[in-house]
Parts: structure tokens; sequence; C-alpha cells
């Protein structure tokens, strides 16, 4: 699991004022970068891409993000 340098082509920027991950970025650990890439794996080193956050203040806060773009039925 070497890094290629493949995933630079599909390396994303940071939004403004959002979260990359509700964004639909993932991150790759081995790469140590955030890319736009609809697979599980990422493309240069096939390592499993992260598709959110690892700390829990930012996990509640993706949550909450979440739950107020789905609308409530009644």
């Amino acid at each position: 699991m070497v890094c290629k340098n493949i995933c630079i082509d599909y390396k994303a920027k940071k939004p403004v004022g959002g979260m990359r991950y509700l964004a639909g970025q993932k991150r790759c650990q081995n790469c140590d970068l955030f890319i736009h890439w609809e697979g599980i794996r990422c493309p240069c080193c096939s390592t499993k891409l992260r598709a959110g956050p690892r700390r829990k203040g930012l996990k509640q806060m993706m949550v909450d993000s979440l739950q107020e773009a789905i609308p409530k039925t009644v």
C-alpha cells in the first residue's frame, strides 16, 4: 500500500464554510489528503477511505447537520 501519486488528480479543495465530509469528500489516511472519489478504496493505494470524522464533537455536528436536512413528517 504505497502512494503512487495518482490521487493528486482527485485532490479536493476545502469547501467554504462547510465540512469536507458533508461535501462528499473522503480522506485517505495513507496518502494523507482529501479526495473526490465515489469508491470505497483510494484509487492509487487501495486503502479504505474515511467517509466521516473521527472526533466525537465533529461526528455530532455532522449528525446534527444531516438531521436538519431531512424534513420531519407528522
